[in-house]
């Protein structure tokens, strides 16, 4: 007599909608969920990453949040001619790759600097990151076209100052300024796991108040995609620059050309164009500042090489493998363009100088 009516009723649950049965963790909480959907539609945060918000975050997982911005502020410029994934991979060879994970946006993290390896040949991908660890990746990717200044203990009030790392103190000040990570309850609990949404947040907040507008390889030495001739190699502290010439007229050829005719430095020095020796001038301006400080112009002009050190990193031309090898320097705390190039911490002004 029953199984009827338990037929009849099984078949309208079945036309009904369903529903979703969420795991504890399984959604974002009120506060972020608005700021993740933002993530989500903008397509900087991958499915994979969209459940278990209240998970601590792993090494590869924040990698691709932090790839992922970076690439969506290129996008963002609208140039011409602007930098993909793709075409990072297919340009800039690692040359010491890690033995533990071979995935593309782990290459690309490391290529713009956010990452380092646990090891020089290790990278530990599922291992959780800390705060303190996070505030260092977003200023290792973004510092150089962001206005990085350094909060004092007392501006950032944290109880728990002292239980910073003194490596990461530069990238917690910074990031603190920036309003990218700024604590709870006067605390920034430094060692603690970030979440998933509190990185996803945290990333978000990178598209809101912190610039990208070139591409930074190994996080200091600017990169324009319309160098289509140029390859480089790139180590933990390294960045080597070769130029490839193919035989055609490259998109940078017209640039470089216009640049040597239009500054007095290239134009009345009599020199015929050379594009190698154009690239060496202009190429890496913002680096090298060829125009105000002129022992690489000078010597390029004569076609010889120059080797010069900026505080941060030493700069040599014309090797005999490179058209440029950058060599940046272990010291705590950034270089920073847009503040009148300074580096460190606390911060000291560039002041190049030759090394014979």
């Amino acid at each position: 007599m029953l199984k009827k009516p338990l037929v009849v009723i099984l078949s309208l649950m079945l036309l009904l909608p369903s529903t979703s049965v969420f795991a504890v963790g399984g959604q974002p909480s009120a506060w972020s969920k608005e700021t993740i959907q933002r993530g989500i539609d903008l397509g900087i945060v991958p499915e994979r990453l969209q459940a278990n918000y209240a998970d601590p975050i792993t090494r590869e997982e924040f990698a691709e949040l932090l790839v992922n911005v970076a690439f969506k502020k290129l996008e963002l410029v609208e140039r011409s001619h602007e930098w993909t994934k793709e075409m990072v991979l297919e340009k800039v060879t690692i040359d010491q790759s890690f033995e533990d994970t071979d995935l593309d946006h782990v290459k690309l993290a490391y290529i713009i600097g956010s990452v380092n390896g646990t090891s020089d040949t290790t990278f530990s991908p599922d291992a959780f990151i800390t705060r303190e660890q996070a505030a260092q990746m977003l200023m290792n990717t973004i510092h150089k076209a962001s206005i990085v200044s350094y909060a004092t203990e007392e501006e950032m009030g944290y109880w728990d100052y002292d239980q910073i790392g003194e490596w990461a103190i530069p990238a917690v000040s910074a990031a603190y300024n920036l309003e990218l990570m700024k604590g709870s309850n006067g605390q920034f609990m430094p060692r603690k796991h970030i979440t998933r949404e509190q990185a996803i947040v945290t990333i978000i907040r990178v598209l809101d108040h912190a610039k990208y507008i070139t591409l930074q390889l190994r996080g200091d030495i600017t990169a324009y995609a319309w160098f289509d001739d140029l390859t480089y190699n790139v180590g933990k502290d390294y960045v080597n620059v070769s130029y490839e010439d193919e035989g055609e007229f490259s998109l940078s050829d017209q640039a470089l050309r216009e640049m040597w005719f239009q500054y007095s430095d290239t134009y009345d020095s009599g020199v015929r164009y050379d594009h190698e020796k154009a690239i060496v001038i202009y190429g890496f301006h913002s680096n090298l500042l060829s125009l105000t400080y002129t022992w690489i112009l000078d010597s390029a002009l004569k076609g010889e090489g120059a080797k010069v050190d900026y505080g941060y990193m030493t700069v040599e031309t014309f090797t005999e493998n490179h058209l440029l090898e950058f060599k940046l320097k272990d010291i705590p705390g950034y270089f920073n363009a847009l503040v009148g190039h300074v580096y460190g911490y606390p911060k000291v002004e560039v002041d190049p100088n030759p090394i014979d």
